[in-house]
């Protein structure tokens, strides 16, 4: 066989799947949890989780497994407790408390800057409370924070129903849910994840275990509905809204080159305005892998447009996606497959797509528009350090707001950066590009996702992901609830 025809067939086989999926599986991560260390003798009289301090030969081993990617921030908590029950976290909260160590939390370590390792104090390992109840009269379910995506998806399936988890599967859902969460059909099942939280068990800083809802601790409801990684307390167990699951889910893709740019953004400033609810448009930037050796980087550059139709029924879905096959979108478009019938475990498993592994870094903004910043950043992704960095836009959000919700800076669309790359020695460049990429988003800037900021090197972004009457508010609860300052800030308020 022709080793160029091989080589295409294989990188069409690699971007249907990664179209099939709807977004990255870049951002995928290994579940595997690191091995036990000696413990804290009076720290584990209390807790009968894992207790992991920095004099534990496997310290850091522990350490570095608390984010998923390899550019592990130089910052190192005192002691690591990995809970294994609620009572548990209420354990190693009195404790921190009492010895003047400050907690920070993490649910899965996929926040790419790695919010969860601080310098001091101690971090509270989530990720094995995994509890989930599906109440499927009420169209809820009960769930703890170190449950996976795919779980959630998984157990609610059986039930015919479904909620906005996030694209990644192995993203838990404790930190997803705490800084907003943007995930499968979230136009149409409530936007924002956060806005589907009817109810929590959290934590605070007095040890105390307390509900917060729309009227019990409407304060703390209002807070842990979108603050994210500056969230003071711990929230171990989420009550949330489900939805009718699709009958039907129908994806098409069209790859063009990325000197094509204009016909794509022509194309879809026309369909975002015809399109259904229920139709999800992700666009990406990319290096085709599959390009010639001896062919320039920034010649590679593809943009990758992928549509998923959640319906009940084949005909509806085909229905919802025909303005995109009857566009140019599709005519002039080098490599398209359309009406693919998949289901959210394809989704969730593409074959053939980078896992990930590598340094990683993150940015993000939410503009009005769309075609505006993506033309802005075409030229200077080409210049992209790495071949295996990617632009990710996710188009037509739902943007409304809830009043009971911290979360507070949307717009209409949603840019992020996402880089991945290999050597540490690269690590300026790659985080000098993405210094770039934002002051060229600047002026179509509305705020950001406070989930993926870079808040480790632009820790103002994490004040600029939230209205400023939200920012002084979290900040006054803050106060009230952590007079202390048990828990840490935002990186680089504390």
């Amino acid at each position: 066989m022709n080793r160029n025809h091989s080589s295409r067939r294989d990188f069409l086989k690699q971007i249907t799947s990664l179209g099939v999926m709807g977004t990255v599986g870049y951002l995928r991560s290994p579940m595997s949890m690191a091995s036990a260390g000696t413990t804290i003798s009076d720290l584990t009289s209390r807790v009968g989780g894992k207790v992991i301090p920095r004099s534990d030969e496997n310290y850091e081993i522990w350490r570095q497994s608390m984010v998923w990617h390899i550019s592990k921030p130089g910052r190192f908590p005192e002691v690591i407790v990995q809970a294994g029950t609620e009572q548990d976290v209420i354990e190693a909260v009195n404790y921190a408390r009492n010895n003047s160590l400050k907690v920070s939390l993490r649910s899965s370590g996929h926040n790419g800057a790695g919010a969860a390792l601080r310098d001091g104090g101690m971090l509270i390992d989530l990720s094995l409370l995994q509890e989930i109840n599906v109440d499927p009269v009420t169209t809820t379910v009960k769930l703890q924070p170190g449950l996976k995506a795919i779980q959630l998806m998984e157990e609610v399936e059986q039930h015919d129903l479904a909620f906005p988890a996030s694209h990644c599967p192995s993203v838990a859902m404790g930190g997803y849910l705490l800084g907003g969460g943007m995930g499968w059909n979230h136009e149409h099942w409530g936007g924002i994840a956060c806005h589907s939280i009817r109810s929590m068990e959290i934590i605070t800083a007095d040890g105390k275990k307390v509900t917060a809802n729309p009227t019990t601790n409407k304060d703390l409801y209002w807070a842990a509905r979108g603050a994210g990684p500056g969230f003071f307390g711990v929230v171990t167990q989420y009550e949330l809204e489900l939805y009718q699951a699709p009958q039907t889910i129908m994806g098409s893709m069209y790859i063009h080159p990325l000197d094509n740019l204009r016909v794509v953004t022509d194309a879809l400033e026309k369909l975002v305005q015809l399109k259904d609810e229920r139709v999800e448009i992700l666009l990406l930037f990319m290096h085709n892998h599959q390009a010639p050796a001896d062919m320039p980087a920034e010649q590679a550059k593809i943009c990758f447009v992928g549509i998923n139709a959640f319906t009940d029924s084949e005909q509806e879905a085909r229905n919802m996606l025909s303005p995109f096959a009857e566009s140019e979108l599709a005519s002039k478009s080098v490599f398209k497959v359309e009406n693919n019938p998949t289901t959210f475990q394809k989704l969730y498993n593409p074959e053939n797509v980078d896992t990930g592994v590598g340094r990683y870094a993150v940015d993000n903004d939410w503009v009005s528009d769309i075609s505006g910043a993506l033309h802005t950043l075409a030229d200077h992704f080409k210049s992209s350090p790495s071949t295996r960095s990617h632009l990710l836009a996710s188009l037509v959000m739902n943007s409304a707001l809830q009043k009971d919700a911290s979360f507070s800076k949307i717009a209409e669309h949603y840019i992020a950066n996402y880089l991945v790359w290999n050597d540490e020695e690269k690590d300026e460049e790659n985080h000098a590009w993405l210094g770039k990429a934002n002051e060229l988003l600047k002026p179509f800037s509305k705020g950001h996702y406070v989930n993926e900021v870079a808040g480790d090197r632009y820790p103002e972004r994490f004040q600029e992901s939230f209205s400023k009457p939200s920012w002084e508010r979290l900040n006054e609860l803050r106060k009230k609830y952590d007079p202390d300052s048990v828990f840490h800030n935002y990186l680089g308020h504390s």
